[in-house]
């Protein structure tokens, strides 16, 4: 009778082992609130969310300060200058003549138009880097280099009167204005780089007359 009663018991307690165990593996499922949260913690969110609208902590979006953009052109002007007062002297005109073209974005020099024939001279001394025709618009042109990380460039010449590694000073004479390249009329599309990038030359040269209006 004892040993009857010890296995029911047993068999009892197995049982309840055997479920709990079973029970244990099984995640108990979570109903979800606001946002994706459980109940619970979206009633913390929604009363964090009106607490912070009422007592004024929400996100406001700013544009960066206007004394951080007017620093950052000043200093732009102030490279600027750095730069261009950084140029070799004397400076001269490649030759005399009209401004018809002013630098901008997508015409990186400036036309000084003239008659055919007019003598080309360097703004300042250097050295010859390249002399040749140029297949891209800019037809016989010379480059020069000088001091300081300056380059020099002189297209739609008529006539080219210089070679490579030749050293030139503001009087040799490059070549004479023509027409050759991408060119409606006589003129000296002369470029101005700084350390590989394209500077008005308006702002090392002296001053050039504009165009005068057609009739």
């Amino acid at each position: 009778m004892k040993i009857r009663i010890k296995n029911l018991l047993s068999g009892k307690v197995y049982g309840r082992v055997a479920r709990n165990h079973r029970l244990s593996k099984i995640s108990p499922k979570v109903t979800k609130g606001f946002l994706g949260l459980s109940h619970r913690f979206s009633r913390v969110a929604i009363v964090a969310l009106i607490i912070f609208y009422f007592g004024g902590y929400y996100p406001i979006l700013s544009f960066p300060p206007v004394k951080s953009s007017k620093a950052l052109a000043e200093t732009n002007v102030q490279n600027d200058q750095i730069v261009t007062a950084s140029f070799p002297q004397p400076v001269i005109l490649p030759h005399v003549g009209y401004l018809s073209t002013r630098f901008s974005s997508w015409h990186p020099g400036v036309d000084i138009a003239t008659g055919l024939g007019m003598p080309i001279h360097p703004i300042t001394a250097g050295v010859v880097e390249q002399a040749n025709y140029n297949l891209w618009g800019y037809g016989n042109n010379v480059v020069v280099t000088h001091p300081n990380g300056f380059k020099s460039m002189y297209a739609h010449m008529g006539k080219v009167f210089v070679s490579k590694d030749q050293t030139v000073t503001t009087e040799t004479v490059l070549g004479e204005v023509g027409l050759t390249g991408f060119t409606s009329g006589p003129h000296t599309h002369l470029e101005v780089t700084y350390q590989g990038k394209a500077i008005d030359p308006l702002t090392i040269l002296p001053s050039i007359p504009d165009m005068p209006a057609s009739n």
